[in-house]
């Protein structure tokens, strides 16, 4: 273990009592970060410290001090807050909350450039923080990837380091004349010139972080700072479509124009800058690619498990119909052995299903995250199977699909019969056997290849969940992600931001219910139920709007009724995340010390009803499909979550 600085024992001593240094999180040249504990608010806190070197001066530590009490003056979203700033023996600091996660330096040079989604995402998060600042007259003039955190858990972008920010006031503008400060790969020309700044000056500076988010690359690049300077005053910067091929044109659009060399061609403000990443009315969040290649990721071995269990489940039905009509020879022993190895593959494959879990766990997912991937594939599915039906099933496939349930029909009593001994090839034509195996096999060939559904919707739903989403949506898949090690919260950079906001609220609730006084959790014990009714409600609703939206923009069906299902489902949704917004602000409510739970016990009565409500018009759903044919049915239902 290496020995603690003179620094920071010294710094421990004048500290004492107050915080409790644990160790250095990182160092630069304004200062060195480290990680302590608050000792009343029992809490991570992060301290900076001027460098004793600098502490020396007079007008170092005024400096400091001043920029240290500008940026606590601020309080945002995706601004680091600072808790205090102060003097004491002979140490200039400052203590601001301490955010677990790494800097985007950290993250580009460990794993490389950011997926386009992500750096989306984290730019305009910035550009926010930004425009709060710039409001409040205040220039960063130190945007760059490591002044740049990544919470662990959400995956939030928050700007950190003040350290140099400008002040547009007369004492702070008269001490930084002629002073040019920050780092020269980011620095926007005019600040590089030692001339007047504005908040444009940090829109250039976050254009060149998303030039290297998204390509790995910085925009220019010299042997010297000085040739470095040179160049970004000179040149125009290349088009980042050249560094990284493919990005999408709102976020290369974005980048280019922050690095216009002129302030008046970039983006004025940072909320214009924002507004221009904005994603369209109907996108999502893009699903992390450790969870895509998780959902992706089947049993190399699942076809010849598969045909084991199906080869010996016939053999167990033969021999349990052999028992039940009482032939001689046939034992239950016999059942039971022939039901085990038909059985037997369940565990390689629930092995296959634990292990690829793990893997997420420990990449930092946790079981909700795994859980919200499912439904986004059930609805990703959905959507693609709807696009795929006709609005209106042609005759030649309806009588194509009677045809095959009809031989199917025929096949099932020929095996009854077979079984039961009333027909045999002693008894009747080989071609009566024959016929029905073949003619389904070709009539269920043809159907698959003309995308003839002749499969009841339940089956084909049910089969499709597979044994993935069985199991993680259960109790023991509960049980079994405790035993693997699910992190309680994610762990994993840009987890969880994937989930839509039903889900994020469910979670939220059922995490601020777990953790009420058992009194509480008693009075409100149906609280759980109510909430996750509430989620497949609002999961039920977003899934009939992206499918109203897709057959919309595929023309498909009548654009009236498509409307009216579109604006029914979109209020649906708005009601259900309003109570489920209303029960977690309640509930945050009781974890600030009101102790009144009349306004969380009606909201959640309201909440009951709403479901209610939702469930009967789902019943009458139902009633109306089962009463229309069976492919205006894939085209008119309202899709339920599983």
């Amino acid at each position: 273990m290496a020995q603690p600085s003179r620094e920071f024992l010294d710094l421990q001593a004048a500290l004492a009592g107050e915080y409790s240094l644990q160790r250095e999180l990182g160092r630069g040249g304004m200062g060195i970060v480290y990680l302590a504990r608050d000792v009343q608010l029992d809490r991570d806190v992060a301290i900076k410290v001027l460098p004793s070197h600098m502490a020396q001066s007079a007008e170092s530590r005024e400096r400091f001090l001043r920029e240290a009490r500008t940026a606590a003056g601020l309080s945002h979203p995706n601004i680091v807050p600072i808790h205090r700033v102060g003097e004491v023996g002979g140490f200039v600091f400052f203590v601001m909350s301490y955010v677990e996660g790494e800097t985007l330096g950290e993250r580009l040079r460990t794993k490389g450039p950011l997926p386009p989604a992500e750096a989306t995402r984290v730019v305009r998060e910035v550009a926010w923080a930004l425009a709060y600042a710039h409001r409040r007259g205040i220039v960063h003039r130190d945007v760059k990837p490591d002044n740049i955190l990544l919470e662990a858990s959400t995956g939030r972008a928050l700007v950190t380091d003040f350290g140099i920010a400008h002040r547009d006031d007369s004492a702070a503008a008269n001490s930084d004349s002629g002073t040019i400060m920050g780092t020269a790969q980011f620095m926007s020309p005019e600040q590089a010139a030692g001339g007047a700044i504005d908040g444009r000056s940090d829109l250039y500076a976050l254009g060149v972080v998303g030039y290297l988010a998204v390509s790995g690359r910085m925009p220019f690049e010299a042997p010297n700072v000085p040739a470095l300077l040179v160049r970004q005053a000179s040149e125009a910067a290349p088009a980042i479509v050249r560094a990284a091929p493919g990005l999408p044109a709102a976020l290369a659009a974005t980048i280019d124009r922050c690095l216009m060399r002129d302030p008046a061609q970039r983006f004025q403000d940072g909320e214009a800058m924002a507004a221009a990443l904005a994603p369209a009315p109907d996108a999502r969040p893009a699903l992390p690619p450790a969870l895509r290649a998780w959902l992706a990721a089947r049993n190399p071995l699942i076809v010849p498990f598969v045909a084991w269990s199906a080869g010996f489940s016939v053999l167990t039905a033969g021999n349990l119909f052999a028992v039940i009509t009482g032939n001689r020879g046939s034992h239950w022993r016999d059942v039971v052995m022939l039901f085990g190895f038909a059985a037997a593959p369940l565990l390689p494959i629930v092995g296959f299903h634990l292990t690829q879990a793990r893997r997420q766990f420990r990449i930092g997912h946790t079981l909700a995250d795994l859980r919200a991937a499912i439904d986004v594939e059930h609805r990703e599915r959905t959507e693609r199977e709807s696009l795929a039906l006709d609005t209106e099933e042609a005759a030649r496939h309806r009588l194509l699909r009677i045809a095959t349930t009809g031989s199917a029909t025929w096949l099932l009593v020929t095996f009854v019969l077979a079984a039961q001994g009333k027909i045999s090839e002693h008894t009747a034509p080989i071609a009566w056997l024959l016929t029905p195996v073949f003619s389904t096999l070709l009539l269920g060939a043809a159907s698959n290849a003309l995308g003839v559904q002749f499969i009841p919707d339940k089956l084909r739903e049910w089969w499709q969940t597979g044994i993935r989403g069985r199991l993680w949506k259960s109790r023991v898949g509960e049980w079994l992600a405790r035993r693997l090690g699910a992190p309680e919260r994610s762990r994993a950079v840009g987890g969880g931001v994937f989930r839509p906001t039903e889900a994020a609220l469910g979670l939220a609730a059922s995490e601020l219910f777990a953790a009420l006084p058992k009194a509480y959790r008693e009075e409100l014990a149906d609280l759980p139920a109510t909430v996750t009714a509430l989620e497949a409600r609002a999961a039920a609703a977003r899934a009939e709007v992206d499918v109203v939206a897709a057959l919309e923009a595929d023309a498909s069906g009548d654009a009236v009724l498509l409307a009216a299902r579109r604006d029914a489902a979109a209020k649906q949704l708005a009601e259900t995340v309003a109570a489920l917004e209303g029960i977690r602000l309640d509930l945050l409510r009781l974890h600030a010390g009101a102790s009144d739970l009349a306004p969380i016990t009606t909201l959640l009565d309201a909440a009951r009803i709403m479901s209610d409500d939702v469930n009967r018009l789902a019943e009458a759903e139902r009633e109306v499909n089962d009463a229309v044919s069976p492919r205006a049915r894939g085209a008119a239902r309202i899709p339920t979550p599983v």
